[in-house]
């Protein structure tokens, strides 16, 4: 696709984006090995029939979730009190929606709203804090100050700007961001069972004042976070004395249950769909890419989410306008991403070839939508200007 194809899709289309887990790895770690070690912790995958003590597969399952939350959760709560431009993946996901903003503003079609959805399977809290800090107009699903709680109903929500003098509205740039898993600053109020907004970080903080020795625990994956073979796991648990730990274990599980998040695991939705509104969100996201003239750009996303992957692929072939571009990280990411998309072929999901550099969210950034932003104001042309003095002359005859 050439450049001045993309601009007039971006300029023209209703504007979805998918972010995934890669476009935070400057700060958070990708863990791909955590979805096969919590796939084999719950179907017994690799251990014998005598391998059953409840209190060492207790021990394991700690094991791995500690791994994946000091790996890719903890750092979070450092997000809370950044003042300035010092976090580079903050300020990446700052740049971009700057430019997106700028876009929605300028754009000239009155066909499409002024609205980007944000859809993310990311917990952290990159692109909410990024919002606050550009003071955009955003919609994550809350309502209320006193007591704020989550609806998708939310999401309908406009934002339009009123003249004081002769009231004519104009629609305000806004961005809808989607958690499609849950995030660190959703709780769960069991008595009003609702999703509040938790800005502090309660269940995260409590989880870090949570400290295991490395030998209380047990290695669970290799140095590229593979997962080790189950059945050599148990069997270094059960030499562990649980008797020092016990209490510790129970309640490092009971506050991980307290997170509201999708674990990633491949039967994550059984167990936490019922209490929570991501079946909700998935439709939001599938009625989304229904809409004629969409367009959805994906950055740091494998499609390994097997929910994720079927209604992208399903929508893809039901609506013919929809365009679809990913931007594969680089040559290893886009094979790992074409499996995952499997063997149909569709006209209208594109791979954007990289040029010198990989794929990051700040390379998306810098090639795509900064360089579109910065046509916007840039002089026109002699060419332009050229087309411009004839189409005058000709008005004027």
């Amino acid at each position: 696709m050439k450049h001045e194809d993309l601009k007039k899709v971006i300029e023209s289309c209703h504007l979805n984006f998918l972010i995934g887990s890669g476009a935070s790895k400057n700060f958070l770690e990708t863990l791909k090995g955590v979805e096969d070690a919590l796939d084999n912790l719950d179907k017994k995958n690799g251990l014998s029939d005598a391998q059953t003590d409840k209190k060492i597969l207790r021990l394991i399952e700690v094991s791995i979730k500690n791994f994946y939350f000091k790996k890719c959760i903890e750092k979070n709560i450092e997000l809370l009190n950044i003042s300035d431009d010092s976090n580079e993946t903050l300020n990446n996901y700052v740049n971009l929606l700057s430019a997106l903003n700028t876009i929605l503003a300028k754009r000239s079609s009155n066909l499409v709203s002024k609205q980007v959805n944000l859809f993310t399977t990311n917990m952290d809290v990159f692109l909410d804090i990024a919002l606050e800090k550009l003071n955009y107009a955003y919609n994550d699903g809350f309502s209320g100050r006193m007591n704020t709680k989550f609806g998708t109903e939310n999401f309908h929500n406009i934002i339009n700007k009123v003249s004081s003098y002769y009231e004519y509205q104009s629609a305000t740039p806004l961005f809808n961001l989607f958690k499609l898993h849950g995030s660190l600053n959703w709780k769960y109020n069991k008595k009003k069972d609702e999703i509040q907004y938790d800005s502090q970080f309660e269940s995260t903080k409590k989880l870090s004042k949570l400290q295991f020795e490395d030998a209380e625990l047990v290695n669970c994956f290799e140095g590229d976070g593979k997962f080790l073979n189950f059945s050599d796991i148990y069997k270094e648990a059960k030499s562990k004395d649980l008797s020092k730990i016990q209490d510790k274990i129970d309640e490092f599980l009971k506050e991980y249950d307290n997170l509201i998040m999708v674990n990633p695991n491949k039967e994550k939705f059984e167990e936490t769909t019922l209490k929570l509104s991501y079946y909700e969100l998935l439709r939001m996201y599938s009625n989304n890419l229904e809409k004629e003239n969409s367009v959805l750009f994906v950055t740091g996303f494998s499609f390994a989410d097997e929910h994720i992957r079927t209604i992208t692929l399903r929508t893809a072939k039901s609506n013919p306008t929809l365009l679809i571009i990913i931007f594969a990280y680089d040559e290893s990411a886009e094979k790992e991403i074409r499996n995952n998309l499997g063997d149909s072929q569709f006209s209208n999901i594109i791979f954007l070839p990289r040029d010198k550099e990989n794929y990051s969210l700040s390379e998306v950034n810098k090639s795509v939508f900064s360089k579109v932003v910065k046509e916007f104001f840039a002089p026109p042309s002699k060419e332009e200007k050229s087309i411009a003095t004839q189409k005058e002359l000709q008005d004027g005859k």
